[in-house]
């Protein structure tokens, strides 16, 4: 297991060589076609049911220290959130942790027109909502 020490060395060595550990709506959707990735989305439970990627994970970003043990090391991990700020803390600490993790550049408020997405849907007649 690294040290500490060896872990935030290689954050920083990423950091030196260009790697800002985002990615592009557009980026995912040509990374989704090549590989699988675990998608994790730390929005609040109530807004995860309102809309979300398409195969995503919420984990409430409060709680990710609690659910690690679930999050695939052996796999591209997408954290994403409201605007690309909460998911950015917790990437760089997942990358602290060995995993292979970045943060979707602008959260859900980027172009998610690249993207499959899930959500309620809604009946305009009753603005009642199904789960």
């Amino acid at each position: 297991m690294k040290t500490i020490v060896e872990a935030v060395a290689d954050y920083f060595q990423d950091l030196k060589e260009g790697c800002n550990n985002l990615i592009s709506c557009e980026q995912l959707k040509e990374v989704m076609k090549k590989e699988e990735v675990y998608i994790l989305d730390i929005r609040k439970p109530e807004d995860y049911e309102e809309e979300h990627l398409e195969g995503a994970v919420n984990i409430f970003w409060s709680e990710v220290g609690d659910h690690l043990n679930e999050i695939p090391k052996d796999k591209k991990v997408i954290v994403c959130c409201y605007s690309g700020q909460s998911a950015g803390q917790v990437v760089s600490l997942m990358r602290l942790l060995g995993y292979n993790a970045c943060s979707l550049k602008g959260g859900m408020k980027c172009d998610l027109t690249y993207l499959p997405l899930e959500a309620r849907c809604c009946d305009i007649k009753t603005e009642s909502c199904e789960a």
